[in-house]
């Protein structure tokens, strides 16, 4: 069993610095200096090695799994789609190498207790794959401690040099901004989720880079999630804060399907009172009415290079972490007006 004996006074102490230093550095937070850093986390992975005799058998035995773990969400507010299109290929490479995948949903309590999940205390896994933004960074930077290796899908750390596959976030919300804006749109709003996922980020960096470029003030709404309830609920608040608005951009598919389905619940036509733009490309985009104009992403691709680069963690720990970044495209199809 893998068991914490320490405390963030314990590092603190042992490295002469302050436990909310130590605190900023388990969960990737700026302004500590990277040699700080690195001795944290090195000081950690001690400690931990230190508290269990087996951990080292962890990190070198060969269970022939993986695990995949995402965070929970409600099956009616999340498009099943973007999920297996997310895994078909990872799961297809690694079945073809002897490999199988553990499939996890954990909440926010077990979250931030990364070291209680079975699959770290039984040794079921030979490595990890962690999807999406809403991963806490205190619960990667807890799996990467314990030496097996991981890799972030749609996501990545601000501070930390973990692994990673991603898209190009921003280059695509600019592409899909710059179509509304030759549309002659100038009310434009971004609808955005949590503003400390990374991928609602770098979203955000394209819109605003778009409207930037021809004098367009940005307006951002942020919300809680990134479902169709989530879309759905913030249109009639756009509606009264932003009376002018004419299009959206909105995070994602689930996101702009919402508020599609919602305008016309208000009695608003798209795209003739309102232009409604998304991200990813799920199956849901092209089967909305209107079908929606988006940004594809490619998701076979960026499981199969998860699969490639978790092997080649899997047999040599020691390689330098590196980032994937896999094109996007535009989608054009009858939301936006075209």
């Amino acid at each position: 069993m893998i068991a914490w004996r320490f405390t963030l006074k314990d590092i603190a102490t042992r490295l002469e610095i302050s436990t909310s230093t130590v605190s900023r550095v388990i969960n990737d937070k700026p302004g500590i200096n990277e040699k700080t850093r690195q001795r944290v986390l090195e000081a950690i992975k001690e400690y931990k090695d230190a508290s269990n005799s087996a951990a080292k058998d962890l990190a070198t035995s060969k269970t022939r799994n993986v695990a995949m773990i995402g965070k929970k969400r409600e099956p009616r507010l999340e498009s099943g789609d973007y999920f297996q299109r997310s895994i078909i290929s990872f799961d297809e490479e690694l079945r073809n190498r002897g490999y199988h995948i553990i499939f996890m949903s954990i909440n926010e309590e077990e979250m931030m207790n990364a070291n209680e999940l079975n699959i770290l205390k039984e040794k079921r896994s030979d490595g990890f794959i962690i999807r999406g933004p809403g991963m806490k960074p205190k619960f990667i930077l807890d799996i990467k401690s314990t030496g097996l290796p991981i890799i972030l899908f749609g996501n990545e750390l601000i501070e930390s040099d973990i692994d990673c596959i991603v898209c190009q976030d921003r280059k695509g919300s600019y592409q899909i901004t710059n179509h509304l804006i030759e549309h002659g749109h100038k009310e434009i709003i971004f609808l955005s989720g949590p503003q400390d996922w990374s991928t609602n980020r770098k979203r955000r960096e394209g819109y605003k880079e778009a409207l930037k470029m021809v004098g367009i003030e940005p307006k951002i709404l942020y919300m809680s999630d990134t479902t169709t309830d989530s879309g759905r609920k913030c249109v009639q608040h756009v509606l009264e804060i932003q009376p002018r608005i004419t299009a959206v951009v909105a995070v994602n598919d689930s996101t702009a399907v919402g508020v599609i389905n919602e305008a016309r619940n208000l009695g608003l036509k798209v795209p003739e009172d309102l232009a409604v733009v998304g991200f990813d490309d799920i199956a849901w985009a092209s089967l909305s009415h209107p079908p929606l104009t988006t940004v594809h992403v490619c998701l076979e691709e960026m499981g199969r290079l998860a699969a490639f680069r978790l092997l080649e963690l899997i047999k040599n720990t020691n390689l330098p972490p590196i980032k994937i970044t896999v094109a996007t495209k535009l989608v054009i199809r009858n939301s936006c007006g075209c």
